[in-house]
C-alpha cells in the first residue's frame, strides 16, 4: 500500500552546501577500491550495532527536577533507569543512544583495516591543532573516501580531553558515512518526545506528551528520508540509499518535494543522476 508522507527537509536543494563549499580540497584517491566495493562498505558501516555495543547516556529535561537535584520533582520520583542503569527522574529524563569509542574503531576496522584518520591542520611541532573552541577538525579515510569530522571534550581537561576529542571527532566524521545515523535519529525522537525543544536549555515541560513515533513501514520510511536529507549531495550515499529503499521495498512509497507526490524511487535515481551530471563522476563530496 502506498503511504503519503510530510515534505521532506528544506536541505534537499541543488548545489554544494556550505559543508562541501569550505572542504579542503584533496586529490582523488580511491586506492585500488571500486565503486561497488565502496558502496559495500557504506551498507556495513551503516548497519544498525548490536544492543550490547549501544550505551545510553542520561539527560534531565525536566526543570522541576534540575532544581531538586537528583531528588526529583513531585511528577517524577527517582528510580533506577532500565536503560542508562543510573538513579534518575522516572519519565523526567531521557536516554541518548551512542556507541563509544571501542565500537565505532571495532566497526571502521571490520569494514576498512586499513582506515585512517589525520587532523586538517598542525602545529610547527606536527601536533593537531585545536580550534578556537578547543575542538579538533579531522579526516576520516574509509575505503578510499574522505570525509571531514568534528571532535570536542566538553569541560574535560588534560590528557583525558584529548583522548575524548579524537574519539569524539572519529564517531562524528563516521556519522557522516552513516555510522549510527539510527541512534542520532533515534535521540531526536527522544528529545521531541520529552515535551521540550532542548534538553541542555531546561525548558518546562508542558505536561503533555508528544505523540509517540509511527513504527514499521512508516518509521522506516521516516529513517530512510533522514538518511537521504543527510546524504543528498553525495552520490555514494544516494546509490545507497536507493539500495536500502529496495531493500526494505519502500521504492514505490510517496514523499512530499514542494507540492508534488514523488517515488522514493524516482526521486533517488533522478538525484544520482543529477549529481554524475554535475560532478562528473566525483564520489569524493561529503554528505550534508
Amino acid at each position: 500500500m502506498v503511504a503519503t508522507t510530510e515534505a521532506l527537509a528544506s536541505t534537499m536543494a541543488e548545489g554544494p552546501t556550505s559543508h562541501t563549499q569550505n572542504q579542503a580540497v584533496r586529490p582523488a584517491n580511491t586506492f585500488g577500491y571500486t565503486r561497488e566495493q565502496q558502496i559495500e562498505a557504506l551498507h556495513r558501516l551503516r548497519e544498525p550495532f548490536a544492543p550490547t555495543e549501544v550505551r545510553h547516556l542520561p539527560r534531565v529535561w525536566c526543570k522541576a527536577c534540575k532544581n531538586a537535584g537528583w531528588k526529583g520533582c513531585q511528577q517524577h520520583p527517582v528510580s533506577k533507569c532500565s536503560k542508562c542503569k543510573q538513579k534518575m527522574p522516572r519519565d523526567g529524563h531521557i536516554d541518548l543512544a551512542y556507541v563509544g569509542h571501542a565500537e565505532a574503531t571495532n566497526r571502521l576496522l571490520n569494514v576498512d583495516p586499513f582506515w585512517d584518520w589525520e587532523p586538517l591542520t598542525v602545529d610547527e611541532r606536527g601536533l593537531p591543532t585545536l580550534d578556537g573552541y578547543r575542538g579538533l577538525w579531522i579526516r576520516l579515510t574509509v575505503c578510499g573516501m574522505t570525509r571531514l569530522g568534528y571532535g570536542h571534550a566538553g569541560d574535560k581537561t588534560g590528557g583525558d580531553a584529548i583522548k575524548e576529542i579524537i574519539g569524539d571527532a572519529i564517531r562524528n566524521a563516521g556519522m557522516r558515512f552513516g555510522m549510527a545515523l539510527d541512534l542520532w535519529t533515534s535521540s531526536d525522537l527522544e528529545i521531541i518526545e520529552s515535551g521540550g525543544a532542548s534538553v541542555d536549555e531546561g525548558q518546562e515541560s508542558t505536561g503533555e506528551r508528544a505523540e509517540q513515533p509511527a513504527s514499521g513501514p512508516v518509521r522506516e520510511l521516516e529513517k530512510l528520508k533522514a538518511k537521504v536529507n543527510a546524504g543528498w549531495n553525495n552520490v555514494l550515499s544516494c546509490e545507497q540509499n536507493l539500495a536500502e529503499a529496495r531493500q526494505k521495498e519502500l521504492l514505490d512509497e510517496l514523499v512530499a518535494v514542494g507540492e508534488q507526490q514523488v517515488r522514493v524511487e524516482d526521486l533517488l535515481s533522478n538525484r544520482i543522476a543529477t549529481l554524475k551530471a554535475a560532478q562528473g563522476g566525483d564520489t569524493e563530496r561529503s554528505a550534508a
